[in-house]
């Protein structure tokens, strides 16, 4: 199984404003509950970062066997991933502290695709923790492997944290945006 751990954007480290509830609900423009329902918050092991916490899904563990990046604070792997491709997510502190959703939506745009990232898209954006998120999406190739990530910027304390979701290119953008929600709906900052 091959697991692929993104760490991306470390120069900057690096759409509508659909805001998210702390409970991974939407919200209207007004700041009311939308209709649509609320994902339900992951209930995996909690991990513990520099500053922060977070339930990981059902499932995903920060295994023994596999080095941690370099630079990466935490991370996750769907060690029962049986397509190929190990689904994962990793947090890394922004070497440039506090990042603006500006920022990431010009600058780490462009990062991405300076990293051969192609289908680079900005999503909307997103309050988790008490924080605005810029939300990012794109595709990668690695020999043979595409694997599609969905990347959350959380800011705090003058401090953003990357927040990355890597997964195979089979997984719908529905189904990858529902289990990144779901973990960062559990989001604690400490």
């Amino acid at each position: 199984m091959r697991v692929t751990v993104v760490a991306l954007a470390a120069s900057l480290t690096l759409g509508g404003c659909s805001i998210l509830n702390l409970d991974g609900s939407p919200t209207d423009q007004s700041g009311t509950k939308a209709a649509e329902p609320a994902v339900a918050p992951a209930t995996g092991v909690t991990i513990n970062g520099d500053g922060y916490s977070y339930s990981a899904p059902e499932g995903w563990v920060t295994p023994e066997n596999i080095a941690k990046p370099e630079k990466v604070d935490t991370f996750a792997v769907n060690v029962s991933d049986s397509d190929g491709f190990a689904d994962n997510m990793n947090v890394l502190p922004s070497p440039r502290g506090q990042v603006s959703s500006e920022q990431v939506e010009t600058q780490g745009v462009q990062e991405l695709k300076d990293a051969r990232a192609t289908e680079v898209t900005v999503g909307s954006r997103s309050t988790i923790a008490g924080s605005e998120s810029a939300h990012l999406s794109a595709l990668f190739t690695s020999g043979q492997t595409e694997y599609r990530i969905e990347q959350y910027y959380l800011t705090h304390n003058a401090k953003t944290f990357i927040v990355t979701f890597s997964f195979s290119s089979t997984v719908s953008q529905a189904d990858r945006e529902t289990l990144a929600k779901s973990v960062l709906a559990t989001w604690n900052w400490s």
